[in-house]
């Protein structure tokens, strides 16, 4: 699934962190967009600027920048509106065409230093979508389960807790 796919599904989205990682793992790059996320923090993520150097302990060289904070409104609920709609064009486009590894939604930031616009009641229901994507070109390998359990590790003979349940049933 691309992250354009995604965050199609989720009107709701009003900040957005996409984090590329080789294989999941290894941080390679990192966009934070929308009116909360899109602020630069006091310590902001470091990300390699070639993937050569991903994984390097040395973040304060000159191998190292700062990732991507762009402080814009994604979303028509941050532009004034009274409803809540991703503007996904506001993103730029080569995040929008990564693949996605994983995700997860969280409470978008209320905080009273944050320019987002907040009605009478309180009631902004706006959310905060963290991806993991996979760098340009990669894909997502989805094992099936018959091959998985071949792959499992383990010592010639031991038991797994399959094989124990299935005694137990056994004796009953």
């Amino acid at each position: 699934m691309k992250v354009k796919d995604l965050i199609e599904l989720n009107a709701m989205i009003t900040d957005l962190e996409i984090t590329v990682r080789k294989d999941g793992n290894l941080l390679l790059d990192q966009l934070n967009i929308g009116c909360s996320e899109g602020v630069i923090p006091p310590y902001p993520t470091r990300v390699p600027t070639k993937e050569e150097y991903a994984g390097s302990l040395a973040q304060h060289t000159d191998k190292y920048k700062d990732a991507a904070y762009i402080p814009k409104s994604i979303n028509a609920w941050d532009d004034g509106k009274d409803y809540y709609e991703i503007k996904v064009n506001r993103i730029p486009a080569k995040w929008l065409e990564l693949e996605v590894h994983s995700w997860e939604v969280w409470k978008a930031s209320t905080l009273s230093t944050n320019p987002r616009r907040m009605n009478n009641r309180g009631n902004f229901h706006g959310q905060l979508m963290k991806i993991v994507a996979l760098p340009s070109g990669e894909k997502l390998e989805i094992i099936p389960q018959s091959e998985q359990k071949e792959k499992e590790v383990g010592l010639p003979g031991q038991m797994n807790i399959e094989d124990y349940l299935e005694a137990i049933h056994d004796t009953d």
